[in-house]
């Protein structure tokens, strides 16, 4: 016998079971464990440290990715108002920023700075983190440089020495002097800072050589936009040749004379000269004038001098745009005479150069006038040359095209030079004191190039208006000639239709009248036999359905109604007629009404709204009929409703012989391409409704809806 197979229910299996699962759910983490991790990348080695100044001035701007270290020691040469220290060593200069942990550092100091490089200035610097005082030292020689020198930038920071004559000397802030050294035709500004609070003596035009730190001020995009020198001693400033102990007892120089050939050379120092004021702008410049010469002086002096005032200026004469002018010159007023009187010259004169620096008068017409913030500028023409005249700023009423004579100081702006060895001026303008400089000797003419140009253009636009106008002229006369035209035809047709109206009125339709008349004298006297009055009333209704026939013929020829007026006023003088005595009252609503329409519709739907209301008054005996005339949608639409006995609309395919009443209105309706709506009930009333398109592009809903 075959045995059958079961699940094994031992409970050892069962642990042994759980014990497989349990072990593989710890071993398998164990073994991933195991594992060996990916090796990491080596570790970039440590940049060496910088441990002279001149290896971290050769770093370029963009060379590192990140600062170097940098471990240096040197001797402070200057401090920068408490936020930075320059350190120089025996390879270079640099510069690192000071910090409220650092100890007080003086000139002299030898210090040890650790930290890293920096690209912050000019030259590279240190972000020092740690500064340690080592005693002190001798500063660093300096090194004799020129301003070409500085120029190239390779000292800066560094201790150099240079010699100069001193231009000028003022102490910008406290204890902070600046000065002016002349470098043969180049200038340097030289900052004074001692730690002794001892004041510079008068230095200005004596020969010095300057000792100190070459520095500069550094734009945004690390360029040296300024040079100077940093001093921090009295002693690094040595005196050359002192300055002249009386400088206004030197002998005076005339204004001609200035800068001309010397045996000798012309000497760097002050001159003292002397002339009568014509213009004065204090702090910035003052005109003088000696004879029939003019010349600029310019000093930062303010005290305030008027036209006359005679003065002595000690300067020093360098070569202005044209001719000699002195610089950074002092000045003491010594009399009092009349104002200058400007020479009267032309222009031709101002081109010469002669005189430049000179008050002088001639005359201009005005181009334009500009106004800035500290002055206004005249935009003048004189011939074929242009210049300007400048003032201070001033409220000016003057026009373009104004004749004016200005009194001011000429200044040749540029000059040039030919194979001749001359100079030439190029350019030149006029220092106006005030607008009393100014005289107006003719307005401007009316018919200037702007004006002409605006009253062109007026001409241009006005005819132009005029062609419009004639345009609009004429084409309304062509409107009111055809009107005019349409109403003469009209009437003459009208008249014409009157005429024929009279004619059958007289004629035809009296006829018809006398035919009526006989036939019911004959009805009366004919003696009673069927066929014979069958026969009579024959012929009666053939002449009551003639006299119809010519009744409609009549209103045809006479419709004078839509001749006075629009569509509405000949349905409701229409309607007031036909209904008149009648006892039925007639009602007329409009809506949406314009302009006429075309003559053809009218006249058809006038005539389909009076055979419908003979057939109200005749047949349906109605007590009130209405008539709405609406537009709307390019669709005109005229409505007639009775309450009258009505009838079945059915019948209408049965009407006897001689009944064209309705035929009629269906005729009417497809020449004007109408679509005719009849509802009609016994004893109900009835309503017939026309639809008539106007827009020429929709299509004609012509037919019958009953």
């Amino acid at each position: 016998m075959a045995s059958k197979l079961r699940p094994s229910t031992h409970p050892a299996s069962g642990r042994i079971l759980v014990f497989w699962m349990l072990s593989s759910l710890l071993v398998a983490p164990l073994l991933h464990a195991q594992s060996p991790p990916p090796p990491n990348p080596p570790p970039e080695p440590e940049p060496v440290p910088l441990t002279t100044l001149r290896e971290l001035r050769a770093l370029p701007p963009k060379a590192a990715p990140r600062p170097r270290p940098v471990h240096v020691r040197g001797v402070i040469t200057a401090l920068n108002w408490g936020s930075t220290a320059f350190i120089q060593d025996e390879t270079g200069g640099s510069f690192f920023n000071l910090r409220p942990t650092f100890p007080p550092l003086h000139p002299g100091d030898e210090v040890e700075v650790r930290g890293k490089s920096t690209q912050s200035g000019f030259v590279p610097g240190i972000d020092a983190q740690q500064c340690l005082l080592l005693g002190r030292r001798p500063l660093p020689h300096p090194v004799q440089a020129t301003y070409d020198d500085l120029l190239s930038g390779r000292l800066q920071w560094e201790r150099v020495s240079l010699s100069g004559i001193v231009r000028s000397q003022e102490e910008r802030e406290p204890n902070v002097w600046t000065l002016k050294l002349a470098l043969g035709s180049q200038r340097l500004e030289i900052l004074y800072r001692p730690e002794q609070r001892v004041p510079p003596p008068p230095l200005v035009d004596a020969r010095v050589r300057i000792s100190g730190l070459a520095a500069g001020v550094i734009n945004l995009r690390r360029q040296l936009a300024i040079h100077q020198i940093y001093v921090n001693e009295l002693a690094d400033v040595a005196v050359e040749q002192p300055p002249p102990p009386l400088p206004f007892e030197a002998p005076l120089l005339p204004f001609s004379e200035l800068l001309q050939f010397r045996p000798d050379g012309i000497l760097p120092h002050r001159v003292r000269v002397r002339g009568a004021v014509t213009h004065h702008q204090p702090g910035e410049l003052l005109c003088l004038r000696e004879g029939k010469v003019g010349l600029f002086v310019r000093s930062t002096q303010a005290t305030p001098l008027a036209p006359g005032d005679l003065v002595e200026a000690i300067g020093f004469p360098v070569m202005g745009n044209f001719s000699a002018q002195l610089e950074d010159a002092e000045f003491r007023r010594i009399g009092k005479d009349s104002p200058p009187a400007p020479l009267a010259i032309p222009i031709a004169e101002a081109l010469r150069g002669t005189h430049d620096a000179n008050l002088v008068t001639l005359e201009a017409r005005l181009l334009e006038t500009l106004h800035g913030p500290g002055e206004s500028v005249l935009l003048l023409r004189s011939g074929d040359t242009a210049f300007e005249a400048r003032l201070p700023r001033s409220p000016l009423a003057l026009r373009p095209g104004s004749l004016l004579r200005l009194c001011g100081v000429c200044r040749v702006e540029a000059s040039s030079t030919t194979l001749s060895f001359r100079a030439s001026p190029k350019s030149f303008e006029l220092l106006l004191r005030s607008p009393n400089d100014i005289q107006l000797l003719a307005a401007p003419s009316p018919w200037t190039a702007r004006n002409l140009a605006a009253a062109a253009l007026a001409l241009l636009l006005l005819a132009l208006a005029a062609l419009v106008w004639v345009a609009v002229l004429r084409r309304r006369v062509r409107s009111q000639t055809e009107i005019i035209r349409s109403r003469i035809e009209r009437e003459a047709v009208l008249e014409e239709r009157q005429r024929v109206a009279r004619e059958i009125h007289d004629t035809l339709a009296q006829s018809f009248s006398g035919v009526g008349f006989q036939l019911e004298a004959l009805d009366a006297r004919l003696p009673d036999e069927p066929a014979l009055r069958q026969s009579l009333a024959t012929a009666k209704h053939l002449v009551r359905h003639g006299q119809e026939e010519f009744r409609r013929s009549l209103l045809n020829l006479r419709a004078c109604e839509l001749e006075r007026g629009s569509l509405a006023e000949a349905l409701a003088e229409t309607g007031r007629l036909m209904t008149a005595g009648s006892g039925t009252t007639f009602e007329l609503r409009h809506t949406g009404l314009g302009a006429r329409f075309p003559e053809a519709v009218e006249n058809n739907l006038l005539r389909i709204a009076q055979e419908c209301l003979t057939n109200a008054l005749r047949h349906a005996q109605a007590s009130k009929i209405t008539a709405e005339l609406s537009m709307a949608q390019a669709q005109l639409r005229l409505q007639i409703q009775d309450n009258g006995r009505g009838f079945d609309p059915a019948s209408l395919t049965s009407l006897p012989e001689g009944h064209f009443g309705w035929q009629g209105i269906r005729e009417r309706a497809a020449q004007i391409h109408a679509r005719v709506s009849l509802e009609s009930t016994p004893g109900k009333g009835t309503s017939i409704t026309l639809t008539v398109p106007l827009d020429p592009a929709a299509p004609s809903p012509t037919g019958m809806a009953l």
